[in-house]
C-alpha cells in the first residue's frame, strides 16, 4: 500500500511539473495597442522557443511590453497574424507565413524568424 501511495504521489507531481513546463506564456497581458511587440509563435516551434528563451534569459519582458499569441491552435490569432502581415511589405507571403513573427506596433514592421526578432530585442 505504501508503494502504491508513493507511485501515485510521484505521478501527480510529474504531471504537475509537465504542465508547468509546457504552459505557454500569458497571451493577454496587454492589448495589441499597448504592446511594444506582438510575437506570433507556434506550439512546438523550435525557433519560437529560441525567441522565448532569449526573452526569459535576458528579462526583456521586464523592459518592454511583449504580447505573445499562439497561432497553431488559435484560429483567431492565425487570422490576426495574416491581417498584420498585410501591413508588412518586407514579408513575402506567396508561400505562406511562418513563425516566429514579431510585429513592432510603433514601427508597423514585421520581423520574421528568431534571429531578426532577437536582433531587434537586443536594441531594447
Amino acid at each position: 500500500m505504501k508503494k502504491f501511495l508513493i507511485i501515485i504521489i510521484f505521478l501527480l507531481f510529474s504531471a504537475w511539473v509537465y504542465q508547468k513546463l509546457t504552459t505557454p506564456p500569458a497571451e493577454q497581458k496587454y492589448s495589441n495597442d499597448q504592446a511594444e511587440i506582438i510575437i506570433y509563435w507556434g506550439d512546438g516551434c523550435p525557433h519560437c522557443e529560441n525567441v522565448k528563451k532569449y526573452i526569459s534569459d535576458n528579462k526583456i519582458d521586464q523592459k518592454i511590453k511583449i504580447l505573445f499569441k499562439e497561432v497553431y491552435q488559435n484560429k483567431n490569432n492565425q487570422k490576426e497574424l495574416l491581417e498584420y502581415v498585410k501591413k508588412c511589405p518586407e514579408i513575402d507571403t506567396r508561400q505562406g507565413v511562418g513563425v516566429p513573427l514579431g510585429y513592432v506596433v510603433s514601427e508597423s514592421k514585421c520581423y520574421l524568424g528568431d534571429t531578426p526578432i532577437i536582433d531587434w530585442l537586443k536594441t531594447k
